[in-house]
C-alpha cells in the first residue's frame, strides 16, 4: 500500500513537472516570436524569470503559474502595442498628409510626443508593471480624430478660397471694359487682398475664418459682375430715353456728362459706385420726363381754361404771371419749377372761381328775397329790383367787382327792410 502510494506522489510530482516544463517552454517560444516586433514585452521576460526560478527551486505550481502568466502579459502587450501602433502611424500619417498641404502640425506633433513619453512612463496591470499602451492609445486617436476634422475644414476651406480666386478672376477678365487691365485692377483689387487674408487665416489655423472670408469673397465678385451688368444696361436705358426726350424738345441739363461720368467709373472698375450712379440717373432721366409732360401738358390746359374764363368775364394778374413764369421755366428746362408756377396759376384760377360762384349764389339768395317781398307795398322795392338786376348783368358781363358793389347795396336795403317794425317803409 505505502509502495502505491509513493507511486501516486511520483506520478503527480511528474506530472507537475512536465506541465511546468511546458508552460515555460510554450512561454519561451511565444517571447522569442515576440521580440521580433517593436513591442515591449519585458514585464512578460520578467514573468517567465520568475517561472524558471520556481521551477529550479521545484516550487512546479508556481513555476506553472508564473509561465501562463508571463504568456498572458506577452500576448497582452502584444495586442496593446499593435493597436497602440497602428493610431500612432494613424496619427503620423495625417500629420505627414497636413504637412503637404501646408497645414500646422505642431500641435498634434506635440500630442504624439507626449503619448511616446506616456508609453514610457508605464502603468501596474494585474501587479506588473507594464507599458502604458492603453492612455497611449486613446492620447493618439484623439489627437488623430482632432487632425482629420482639421483637415477635412481646411480642405473646405483651402477649397473656398480656389472658388474665390477663379470668381476673382472670371471678374476681371468681363468682356465690356476698353481697357481691361485697368477695370480689373479696380474691380478686383479688395477682393485679392481679402484673398491674402483668407489664405493667412488658413495658414495661422482659423479654417473656419478662412472658409467665410472665401465664401464672402466668391458671393461679392459674383454680385459685382452681376452689377456691372445691369450698370450697364440701365445706362444704355438711360441714354436712349435722354434721346428720346431731346426728340421731345426735353431739355436734360447735363445729364449727358453725369452718365459720361458713370461709364468712365465703370471702366476703371468702380462698379459699385457707377452702379449707384446709374440707378440715380434712371430715376432723374425718369423725373425729368415725367416733370416736362406734366408742366408742358399742364400749361397747355392751364391756358386754354384761362382763355375760356377770360371770355366769361375773368381776368387774374396772378395767374398769368404765374403762367408767364412757367412757359419761361420750360424753355430753360427746369420743369420741376413750372410745375410750381403752374400750381400758382391753377389756385389762381380756383380762388377766382370759387369767389364768382359764391358771388353768383349770393345774388340768387336775394333774388329769392326780393320775391318774396313782393306784394308787401315796399315804396322802393323796384329799386332794389333795379339795383340786383344791374348786378345780375354785371356778374354775366365778367364785371365782378361792380356786380359784389351792387349786390352789397341791394343787401343793405334788404337787411333794411327785414329789420323794420311793420316791414313797410
Amino acid at each position: 500500500m505505502d509502495n502505491g502510494r509513493a507511486t501516486s506522489v511520483g506520478f503527480l510530482k511528474s506530472s507537475k513537472v512536465r506541465n511546468a516544463e511546458e508552460a515555460i517552454g510554450q512561454s519561451e517560444g511565444l517571447l522569442t516570436v515576440l521580440r521580433l516586433t517593436q513591442a515591449d514585452i519585458k514585464p512578460a521576460e520578467d514573468a517567465l524569470l520568475i517561472a524558471k526560478r520556481f521551477f529550479d527551486s521545484n516550487q512546479f505550481a508556481k513555476a506553472f503559474h508564473a509561465a501562463k502568466k508571463a504568456e498572458s502579459l506577452a500576448i497582452t502587450l502584444d495586442e496593446r502595442f499593435g493597436v497602440y501602433q497602428k493610431a500612432a502611424k494613424g496619427l503620423q500619417s495625417r500629420i505627414d498628409s497636413m504637412r503637404r498641404l501646408g497645414l500646422r502640425t505642431q500641435e498634434l506633433e506635440t500630442l504624439l510626443a507626449r503619448a511616446e513619453k506616456k508609453v514610457l512612463s508605464g502603468i501596474w496591470d494585474s501587479g506588473a508593471f507594464v507599458p502604458n499602451y492603453l492612455e497611449a492609445r486613446i492620447l493618439v486617436e484623439q489627437a488623430e480624430q482632432e487632425g482629420r476634422a482639421f483637415q477635412e475644414r481646411a480642405e473646405r476651406a483651402s477649397n473656398g478660397i480656389f472658388l474665390a480666386e477663379l470668381a476673382i478672376e472670371s471678374l476681371g477678365e468681363m468682356t465690356g471694359p476698353a481697357d481691361p487691365e485697368t477695370f480689373a485692377q479696380g474691380a478686383t483689387s479688395a477682393l485679392e487682398e481679402s484673398l491674402h487674408e483668407a489664405t493667412r487665416q488658413l495658414a495661422l489655423g482659423d479654417a473656419e475664418g478662412a472658409t467665410q472670408v472665401a465664401k464672402d469673397i466668391e458671393e461679392k465678385a459674383t454680385s459685382l459682375k452681376k452689377q456691372y451688368l445691369d450698370s450697364t444696361k440701365s445706362l444704355d436705358a438711360t441714354e436712349a430715353q435722354m434721346t428720346y426726350l431731346r426728340g421731345e424738345g426735353v431739355l436734360t441739363n447735363g445729364l449727358e456728362a453725369e452718365i459720361k461720368t458713370a461709364r468712365d467709373m465703370l471702366e476703371k472698375g468702380l462698379i459699385e459706385a457707377a452702379g449707384a450712379m446709374a440707378v440715380r440717373l434712371r430715376g432723374g432721366v425718369d423725373a425729368v420726363g415725367n416733370a416736362s409732360r406734366k408742366a408742358t401738358t399742364g400749361v397747355a390746359d392751364a391756358e386754354v381754361l384761362y382763355a375760356r374764363l377770360k371770355r366769361e368775364g375773368f381776368h387774374s394778374y396772378e395767374a398769368e404771371v404765374a403762367l408767364r413764369d412757367a412757359r419761361r421755366s420750360i424753355r430753360e428746362g427746369n420743369y420741376s419749377r413750372a410745375v410750381e408756377y403752374l400750381e400758382r396759376a391753377l389756385h389762381a384760377f380756383a380762388r377766382r372761381t370759387n369767389a364768382r360762384e359764391a358771388l353768383g349764389r349770393a345774388i340768387e339768395e336775394a333774388r329769392k328775397r326780393v320775391q318774396f317781398l313782393r306784394g308787401s307795398g315796399l315804396s322802393f322795392l323796384p329799386d332794389i329790383q333795379e339795383v340786383l338786376t344791374r348786378a345780375e348783368r354785371e356778374f354775366h358781363q365778367g364785371n365782378f367787382v361792380g356786380s359784389s358793389e351792387d349786390l352789397r347795396l341791394a343787401t343793405v336795403l334788404l337787411d333794411q327792410v327785414t329789420r323794420a317794425p311793420n316791414g313797410k317803409n
